[in-house]
């Protein structure tokens, strides 16, 4: 790209070579927040498809708790506690215990009736859970089975608790429901819905490693070459326009 003296020249060549490169990524920009701003969030989240019910535990008995967590602490070592949360997987209550064990953080349930530790759901204890929670029937084609190593950085179970049963539904949506093992909770629900909105995610913020960070260089680049485009865009209106050339013969 050569220059000239004219600076009316000069700006029309910065301009135009930053459209053509910043053209791409103006256009995916733009896609993307259209996609983003005319979905229904309920539909992407797959909340559409699952009861939306509120549980409520009547009493709490906080000793229970104690027990179950001094049984744990025969079996594994527990550095810290993360949070407790109540959940009622096949209508009994229990608390979720989330913890880290030598920097990993664990979960287990502990039974609010006996104290006892719950063992991990089975497939089938999964499966009858995730059938549970559909507002009406729909048969699941496939079952698979996440071990703690089976999910990267581009899966549409990252960074989700792990091990885990994935059922797929026999829905015109793709729609597959993830239950964790350890705490008998539905997890994530992923449909064809949400993985367009996640690629286009991904192009929105410019992350193609793990798509979810926003805080990558080559997103601060694109901004300010963005913000350069405008200016040029701006700069070479001000230096064609009639009524500033006017203003300057007055002038002069």
């Amino acid at each position: 790209m050569k220059f000239r003296k004219n600076t009316n020249y000069n700006v029309r060549k910065i301009h135009r070579y930053l459209g053509v490169f910043m053209g791409v990524q103006f256009f995916f920009w733009s896609l993307g927040g259209l996609y983003f701003s005319w979905n229904n969030m309920d539909d992407v989240h797959g909340e559409t498809l699952l009861k939306q019910e509120k549980k409520y535990v009547s009493a709490i008995d906080f000793s229970q708790i104690q027990q179950g967590m001094d049984s744990l602490k025969k079996i594994t070592s527990i550095d810290s506690v993360h949070s407790v949360k109540l959940v009622e997987p096949f209508q009994k209550p229990f608390a979720q215990l989330r913890f880290f064990e030598n920097g990993h953080l664990k979960s287990q349930l502990i039974s609010l009736e006996t104290g006892s530790l719950r063992p991990d759901f089975s497939g089938q204890e999964c499966l009858e859970i995730a059938e549970q929670q559909l507002k009406k029937p729909i048969p699941i084609v496939k079952a698979k089975f996440l071990d703690k190593h089976s999910t990267g950085m581009h899966h549409e179970y990252r960074e989700k608790p792990l091990p885990a049963f994935a059922f797929t539904l026999g829905h015109p949506s793709k729609t597959t429901i993830y239950v964790s093992t350890e705490s008998g909770e539905i997890t994530s629900v992923r449909n064809n819905n949400w993985r367009r909105f996640d690629f286009l995610w991904m192009l929105h913020t410019m992350d193609y490693q793990s798509r979810d960070h926003i805080t990558n260089w080559v997103l601060r680049v694109f901004s300010i070459l963005g913000i350069l485009t405008i200016i040029s865009g701006f700069s070479l209106f001000y230096i064609t326009s009639s009524a500033v050339k006017k203003r300057r013969k007055k002038t002069s």
